[in-house]
């Protein structure tokens, strides 16, 4: 099994502990967000043929840049997407979305102990990548979902 998937995997039991704590939680949110990125950067590297080498290439990538690129494909005045399937769009702007969210999440998680995470919070943003994991199957080929993979890397000019 991938390690996003055992990721994910983890988040799913934290989130499920019984009776949940705020370390329960929060791990559960930041192993989730770690999921999603650690899942994009499989899927991108995935397309190099060299198979030795991917996990040196994955080193690259980076979480701001990521970020910032998952915002930019938000913005339908910058990609509108014309001619698109409306579905693949939806779906692709969905994983940039939940990517882009869960991050935040993770930095609440893991950073702000002003106040504590709500269980359903924690489960929703876990639950969160998880579609994200079962949207992505259904786009990963197309010319749009592989554009932005490589967006998540290349600095924008």
């Amino acid at each position: 099994m991938a390690y996003h998937d055992d990721l994910l995997i983890q988040a799913l039991l934290l989130v499920h502990t019984a009776p949940p704590t705020q370390a329960t939680l929060r791990r559960a949110v930041s192993a989730a967000y770690y999921a999603v990125f650690h899942f994009l950067i499989s899927e991108a590297t995935s397309n190099w043929n060299n198979v030795k080498l991917r996990a040196a290439l994955g080193r690259a990538y980076d979480h701001g840049p990521m970020k910032n690129a998952s915002n930019r494909l938000l913005d339908a005045r910058d990609f509108p997407f014309t001619g698109e399937d409306p579905q693949v769009v939806a779906n692709l702007r969905l994983v940039a979305r939940t990517f882009s969210q869960l991050q935040e999440d993770r930095h609440f998680a893991d950073y702000n102990l002003t106040r504590d995470l709500d269980p359903t919070d924690a489960l929703n943003q876990v639950k969160s990548a998880e579609k994200l994991f079962n949207a992505w199957p259904s786009i990963k080929n197309e010319p749009i979902a592989q554009a932005y993979l490589v967006s998540l890397v290349v600095k924008q000019r």
